[in-house]
């Protein structure tokens, strides 16, 4: 009766010890044999790369050709830069200009006393800037003063260089905006070239470009809120709406720079001292 027991005692264990071959628990440290990952292979988890192929991406061949991306447009700067101490015929004529005006107007200066309403406002030679209009990379000189008359900023004048100083624009007055004592100048940065934005008492504006050595009228407008039949897009009267989509394209795509010569900004004269500063340490290195 034993020996029988013993015999089916030994049976039991036997079949217990095959079912349990070919697995595992998968408990900690150890491996589940089901995974189709090599034990000790460094393979990344979740899904492949896509590539052009539908698998991981195909590698960059050798004699592949690698472009370079195109650099972002970006406006012209404002002020100097780079190596142009052998090259300082342009700034020594574009200094000479700006210490005349100096000399006869005065250095830029900012007046906070109870004037036209109590604004700052700039006097003298407030604001000088160096502006590539055209994108040739060559620089233009931007000048605006007080003629004397006002003690506000007041006048403009635009020069360029082309083996000697050319005048693009000659003294004129400002932009004034609005409706009251308003002066400003306004640029247009876009694609790559400066425009100059004129815009008196709300109705009656221009933009003017350099091209070729000269300043030229791209856009020029009139519209009247009240009286119709005015209106006028470049010489040809036109609707008022149509005024105002030809302002709207000729601003698209572009940003615009105001400079406020009354209810100015200290550091727009800050910039013209810098930029004094850098035409003389260029002209006279």
């Amino acid at each position: 009766m034993k020996k029988a027991v013993l015999i089916i005692l030994c049976a039991v264990i036997l079949l217990a010890a095959l079912s349990g071959c070919g697995t595992k628990t998968g408990g900690f440290g150890e491996i589940n044999v089901s995974s189709s990952k090599t034990p000790g292979k460094n393979e990344p988890d979740g899904p492949e790369d896509i590539g052009s192929s539908g698998g991981k991406q195909d590698p960059i061949k050798p004699d592949d050709p690698v472009k370079p991306p195109k650099p972002s447009p970006s406006p012209p700067p404002d002020t100097p830069q780079g190596d142009f101490s052998n090259e300082n015929d342009w700034a020594a004529a574009y200094l000479e200009v700006v210490e005349n005006l100096i000399a006869r107007y005065g250095e830029g200066e900012m007046w906070a006393e109870d004037y036209y309403g109590g604004n700052d406002f700039m006097t003298g030679l407030g604001m000088v800037r160096l502006i590539d209009f055209d994108g040739d990379g060559t620089y233009e000189l931007y000048c605006a003063y007080s003629d004397g008359e006002s003690p506000i900023v007041n006048k403009q004048v635009i020069y360029g260089y082309n083996n000697g100083l050319i005048t693009l624009m000659g003294e004129c007055s400002v932009s004034n905006p609005g409706a009251d004592v308003s002066p400003s100048v306004t640029f247009l940065s876009k694609y790559g070239k400066v425009y100059l934005v004129e815009i008196f008492e709300i109705s009656d504006g221009r933009y003017y470009a350099v091209e070729n050595g000269k300043m030229v009228t791209v856009l020029e407008y009139y519209y009247d809120f009240w009286e119709e039949g005015v209106n006028s897009v470049n010489g040809v009267p036109v609707t008022e709406d149509d005024v105002f989509y030809a302002i709207a394209e000729m601003e698209n795509g572009g940003t615009l720079d105001c400079i406020y010569f009354y209810g100015a900004e200290y550091e727009d004269l800050i910039k013209t001292q810098e930029v004094i500063s850098a035409l003389r340490d260029i002209a006279r290195p």
